[in-house]
């Protein structure tokens, strides 16, 4: 997957326009400003080329053929007054107004297998005012990369992902690499992303929508000159490509024409006019899009393309990018010590120390819903440092007056903080989407604070049976950090501090047959309702940094007999973004974006099955799934289903035996991205001490 970072704005490397503002119109044009617009055009357009960026400081020079060989479109609006690449104003040539303040970023593949490409029977026309004249010539065949040798190949085919091989020429799988240009030697530590058969198709269809945004003409074999108007499909063939002759209008009102040689040509009619002749397919796509301007990349068939390309490079499968075989059988355990002790007889002070090395069933079958309830998989821990023995819970609870209770603690979960869980479903569920009453409430624990009022099933504040509770409850690693890039934007309370505030309202019969809760909690930087449910739940806008959620649940149980309970929940999130946000330059989301996502859950417990002391269970629900949201990034295709069922051994009165099954239907998004199935059998030994 595409790395987490703290992900929040538009991410473009901005160039910087120099100059002192004296002259304004003339050849002589020396912006005193950055203009924003100018700036992202020229960012985006020298990324998506499709070249590995030379080493250096990234300044345009005549040893960057990556960029030399972009031409700005004078028919652009505001591009006009000076060529940011050239420097050009018309006839004249004046210093470079535009110099890029950071290093250039680019996205490129590189060492492809290599194919001969039949040649097209195109005619080359001269550069005229007029009409076209021109000879027949044969165009040779060539050598390209990545393009699937397939017996019989129609020359002429529209050109498909499937015809790009998925493997380098060194066996390897293909990567999308991203890379600066500050690197010094040819040992580029770039970063990779793997592309899989969706991703080739995807590319292509955006490759294709950024050729149909576009208005250009062209000639082909018959020597004809045509227009291709802007919305009208020309998909991609290799004889087009590579064959064709395309018209580019020059300053003086001439024209030129591109693609004298072998190899792959952009078609005009964007930002940039691109003169590189591509022998690597994948990079000749790339660059197909990175010629367009901002205006033609916001057009909406273009724009649906380019997100959807992009979900598909976030998105991953099973056994792809280190992801583990989830078939595969493990023995792993979980153990913990809990100290308790009181100073009055009616406080409580824990600490709890535990160590786990279950390999989380959620990372193996990368879905988020089969996370186990035993596995600590949901907690986040400071600085990914779990290793060996650590402290799991630290905190201490005290009385105040009659009928409330305060928590604080630097490792306080929020079902120490209030009132109760909302279920009479066992904690030794299977699953953890169980176990957290189908996300309503969520493991969380944080540095924080909680205060309970009332007592359940007793006299409460006014009202028998109800209670009330509230809970602050920060991220532990923000929690301890003083500051950030010396502002005040992390520690226990700041502007960009990860928390969650929980707001719980109880009640509980006097017979305590009944148990009724509604829930509600707000967080920032996370979204845990969704930690138990598909990938998008999750993260809405891909980086959990720009959550904003508004989370409401509500649980509903009931004690039928001494040996049988049933429960029941509903939860609800609605998760905004709090910032831009975009990946490769693509805008995915805006501020303000939200999300939707829906879950439930019932679950039946039953006690003295067969022999007295043993116990079973089971659930079925239907995990937390998006079904709308606003940004790029799309929503989940449909809710998929759990369900558990296990039966527990009481072997002795500390020690028992547990084996259960659980399943979770295909978690696939509307793009048809995500993965199928997700089924596994445990055998839980516990021993009580």
């Amino acid at each position: 997957m595409i790395a987490d970072p703290l992900s929040q704005g538009e991410a473009y490397y901005y160039y910087r326009a120099g100059g002192n503002g004296a002259n304004t119109a003339s050849a002589t044009y020396q912006p005193s400003k950055t203009f924003a617009p100018q700036a992202r055009q020229l960012a985006f357009s020298t990324t998506w080329t499709g070249f590995t960026p030379e080493p250096g400081t990234g300044t345009i020079s005549g040893t960057d053929k990556a960029l030399n060989t972009l031409l700005v479109n004078t028919n652009i609006p505001g591009t006009n007054i000076a060529n940011p690449l050239t420097g050009t104003v018309g006839t004249s040539t004046t210093p470079v107004p535009y110099a890029p303040n950071r290093i250039r970023a680019s996205i490129y593949t590189k060492d492809g297998y290599t194919t001969q490409v039949a040649g097209a029977n195109a005619a080359t026309p001269t550069a005229t005012t007029g009409p076209v004249t021109s000879n027949i010539n044969g165009k040779a065949a060539f050598t390209s990369e990545f393009v699937n040798p397939v017996a019989g190949r129609v020359p002429g085919a529209v050109f498909t992902g499937n015809d790009i091989l998925l493997q380098d020429r060194y066996g390897n799988d293909t990567a999308l690499r991203v890379q600066t240009s500050n690197s010094t030697s040819s040992n580029y530590a770039d970063a990779k992303i793997l592309l899989d058969r969706k991703d080739m198709n995807a590319l292509v269809a955006l490759a294709n929508q950024a050729r149909r945004v576009k208005t250009y003409d062209y000639s082909g074999k018959d020597g004809v000159r045509t227009t291709k108007p802007a919305n009208q499909f020309d998909p991609i063939t290799l004889t087009n490509a590579q064959g064709r002759e395309y018209f580019v209008q020059g300053t003086n009102g001439t024209y030129a024409t591109l693609a004298n040689g072998a190899g792959l040509t952009v078609t005009p009619g964007g930002y940039v006019t691109n003169t590189n002749l591509y022998n690597n397919v994948i990079n000749y796509l790339l660059a197909e899009y990175g010629s367009l301007g901002e205006d033609q990349r916001k057009v909406g068939y273009v724009q649906n393309a380019a997100t959807k390309f992009v979900r598909n490079l976030a998105a991953y499968t099973t056994n792809k990018n280190y992801v583990a075989d989830k078939n595969a059988f493990t023995f792993s355990h979980d153990a913990y010590l809990n100290f308790d002790t009181s100073f009055t007889g009616k406080d409580q002070f824990q600490f709890r120390i535990r160590a786990n090395n279950t390999y989380a069933f959620a990372a193996r079958a990368a879905d988020p819903a089969a996370a186990l309830a035993y596995d600590g998989s949901t907690v986040e821990w400071p600085n990914n440092s779990r290793t060996g023995i650590f402290i799991d819970k630290l905190f201490y609870r005290f009385p105040v007056g009659d009928y409330a209770v305060a928590t604080v603690g630097t490792r306080l979960p929020q079902d120490a903080a209030l009132p109760t869980r909302g279920t009479y479903y066992t904690k030794d569920a299977l699953l953890e989407f169980f176990n957290s009453s189908a996300g309503v409430f969520p493991s969380y624990t944080g540095t924080g604070v909680g205060l309970s009022l009332g007592k359940l099933g007793a006299k409460g504040f006014g009202m028998d049976g109800v209670s009330f509770g509230i809970a602050y409850l920060a991220n532990e690693s923000d929690a301890v950090a003083p500051d950030a890039s010396n502002t005040m934007t992390q520690g226990w309370f700041g502007a960009d501090t990860r928390f969650r505030l929980p707001v719980q309202l109880a009640w509980q019969s006097k017979d305590k047959k009944w148990l009724a809760s509604a829930n509600y909690a707000f967080e920032r930087g996370n979204n845990s309702m969704g930690q138990v449910g598909t990938q998008l739940a999750l993260t809405p806008f891909m980086y959990a940094s720009l959550n904003e959620s508004n989370q409401f649940g509500f649980t509903l149980a009931y004690q039928w007999s001494k040996d049988f309970s049933i429960t029941g929940a509903y939860g609800h999130a609605s998760v905004n973004a709090r910032y831009d946000n975009s990946v490769l330059g693509v805008k995915m989301a805006d501020a303000g974006d939200s999300a939707v996502m829906n879950s439930w859950m019932l679950a039946l417990n039953f006690k003295n099955v067969f022999l007295k002391g043993n116990s079973a269970g089971f659930a079925i629900g239907g995990v937390p799934s998006l079904v709308s949201n606003s940004s790029g990034w799309n929503k989940d295709g449909g809710m998929p289903t759990a369900i558990e069922t296990w039966y527990q051994f009481q072997v002795t009165d500390n020690i028992s035996v547990t084996p259960g099954i659980f399943y979770i239907s295909s978690t696939t998004n509307s793009d048809g991205i995500g993965g199928g199935d997700v089924w596994g059998g445990v055998i839980k030994t516990q021993f009580n001490f």
